[in-house]
């Protein structure tokens, strides 16, 4: 079969049952055959996101091992290798049923003839027994007859709507010898019967990140990291001019033989033709190190002490360092028709668009489980790793630089609205730019792709809330303006920089063109319309009576959205017009504005 590396990745990773139209049978894959890329991703950090994830998962793990590299494998698929599974096969002339798990080899490619009656063909019959305990996948069990007749002649009834009411017969005595499906699993759960194409059989766990490399890892300790965190909290205050002056320029003033150039120019002992000779040798090394300096210092007056760096974030500020950027400013500069781009953006609460080309996302798949997870029960089945290679556990990956829309809220924008529903204190009227970020991100809990939304604090929980709306109203109107179908489309938040990545979601790393062409020809007609579609939703009154938020207004496909359609509410945009929540809406302060 010819499939595309997305529809691998997603959908034919090993354990996992399928139909191969190309042979009329049910199929499993065993194993995918790949690339190794360990050396050209994150793989340290890949590995530790990974066991991120499987350390949240409320469910037991099997098969993972500890997260050093030299454990793991991370490869890009190339090759998928199959087998015909299950093996219990039913007549379709005669209806007789035949189990072929222990007599394989009786199995001749392209010669599925009945047995029993010579001349039928037969078919896979494609019920299937899942445990929900640990995710194991077996073919259903065939009875013996209690009057010990042959298994050929047992016949599957199963024209019940109901597994419980299936009904098994032996054909020579005419009666039934038992009903319904059950079988018992290797754990000692009792297993559950389902077709092996339903997604209870097979539910992937996977990760998507911005792939950014990092010369530091936040989970060292040292000096250096602390600069670090001072240097990124300095660039996402607004501290210095960042991304020109980047992290590494102003922590590699502090670190290695140039550290404390500043204190060396303001020694009192040195002539001015010295301090002259030194400024000219050490060229803007100086600058950068009084800057580091003035970061230093106002960052420890404006961010609390034991507020983290989340690599989340940090990712989000070497982005905007590393790849190329144009803001919606320089795009539609060009364009001959007045665009009233600074009034759009006040009207939506939106602080800055910009566009790339180059947006690194890395996606990557871990493991899978079967059956639903249950929450309100506290059930949830186990997550499982795919079979190990000689080279390590593999996590199956790629990388890619697509196409993409950055847009940031605006911080004061946002500080009102908290202020408005009494979520902070301080007037921001009375601060100055830098204050009102540090407001908000003293106040906001770090999060990560890991990170679970529902376990942080109520400021977290709204800015996230909104940002993630947001979001979802521009992807949408987006689809529609510039044709791209919406599953082509995805998102990556930021919520403590509250930007968020509105990306081309594609495997292959090309671009398209269509967000250039939104932005440059469409701009306002897409905000507008974004603003003006999400107030209302077919399923009115109902949805606002409830949370405002539902498959009809606010939700997008789940393999476009990073969080599964939670935390999202018109509310957070429209207030209680819209929702049950006690909340002023973010456009309408705007509309006030």
């Amino acid at each position: 079969m010819k499939r595309g590396l997305s529809q691998v990745l997603f959908q034919y990773m090993p354990g996992k049952t399928f139909d191969n139209p190309e042979n009329d049978t049910i199929e499993q894959v065993v194993n995918i055959s790949g690339e190794d890329i360990s050396d050209e991703v994150n793989t340290d950090y890949l590995i530790k996101s990974v066991h991120a994830r499987i350390n949240n998962w409320e469910g037991p793990s099997n098969g993972f091992l500890p997260p050093q590299q030299e454990f793991w494998t991370v490869e890009k698929p190339e090759g998928v290798i199959t087998e015909v599974y299950p093996l219990v096969f039913r007549c379709r002339d005669c209806g007789h049923v035949s189990d072929f798990r222990y007599d394989r080899d009786d199995l001749v490619a392209g010669d599925f003839g009945c047995q029993h009656c010579g001349g039928g063909r037969l078919w896979q019959i494609h019920h299937v027994m899942v445990c929900d305990e640990c995710s194991e996948i077996k073919p259903i069990p065939v009875p013996r007859c209690q009057n010990g007749h042959d298994d050929r002649w047992v016949i599957l009834d199963d024209n019940a709507e109901q597994y419980q009411n299936f009904r098994w017969l032996c054909n020579i005595c005419d009666s039934e010898i038992g009903r319904g499906l059950y079988r018992t699993c290797d754990c000692e759960n009792n297993m559950r019967p389902t077709v092996h194409r339903a997604s209870m059989a097979y539910r992937i766990h996977s990760l998507t990140d911005v792939h950014i490399h990092h010369d530091f890892d936040l989970q060292d300790e040292g000096e250096e990291l602390d600069t670090v965190r001072e240097v990124a909290l300095g660039a996402a205050c607004g501290l210095f001019d960042h991304p020109e002056t980047t992290i590494s320029d102003l922590v590699d003033t502090d670190t290695g033989g140039d550290a404390g150039v500043q204190d060396i120019l303001n020694d009192d002992t040195l002539t001015e033709k010295q301090k002259e000779a030194l400024k000219q040798k050490y060229g803007g090394l100086a600058e950068d190190s009084q800057k580091l300096g003035e970061v230093r210092e106002e960052i420890g007056t404006l961010i609390d002490d034991d507020r983290t760096l989340s690599r989340n974030h940090l990712n989000f500020l070497r982005t905007l360092e590393e790849i190329e950027l144009e803001s919606a400013a320089q795009l539609l500069a060009d364009v001959e028709r007045p665009v009233n781009l600074e009034g759009q953006l006040d009207r939506t609460g939106l602080a800055e668009i910009r566009l790339t080309s180059e947006f690194p996302i890395l996606t990557g798949v871990f493991g899978y489980h079967r059956t639903f997870d249950d929450p309100e029960n506290g059930q949830y089945p186990a997550v499982r790793s795919f079979p190990q290679k000689d080279n390590g556990l593999p996590i199956y990956a790629t990388q890619t630089e697509t196409e993409a829309i950055l847009f940031t809220l605006d911080h004061r924008d946002v500080a009102r609205w908290l202020y408005t529903n009494n979520l902070v204190s301080t007037d921001p009227a009375t601060l100055d730019e830098p204050e009102i970020r540090a407001l908000i991100y003293n106040q906001m809990e770090p999060l990560g792709a890991d990170s679970k939304i529902s376990d942080a604090n109520e400021i977290t929980q709204h800015v996230q809330g909104l940002l993630h709306t947001v979001s979802h109203e521009l992807i949408k109107e987006a689809a529609q303006l510039s044709g791209i179908e919406r599953t082509s489309l995805a998102e990556f938040m930021f919520p403590e920089a509250l930007s968020a990545a509105i990306y081309s979601n594609h495997t292959e790393s090309f671009t398209i063109g269509g967000l250039y062409t939104l932005v440059e020809q469409n701009l306002e007609n897409w905000l507008t319309e974004a603003r003006q579609e999400s107030q209302y939703c077919l399923y009115d009154p109902v949805c606002a009576n409830q949370d405002g938020s539902c498959h009809a207004c606010t939700h997008i496909g789940e393999v476009s959205c990073q969080h599964f359609n939670q935390n999202l509410s018109r509310g957070y945009l429209y207030g209680d017009a819209t929702t049950t929540r006690d909340v002023t809406g973010f456009w309408d302060l705007a509309d006030e504005s």
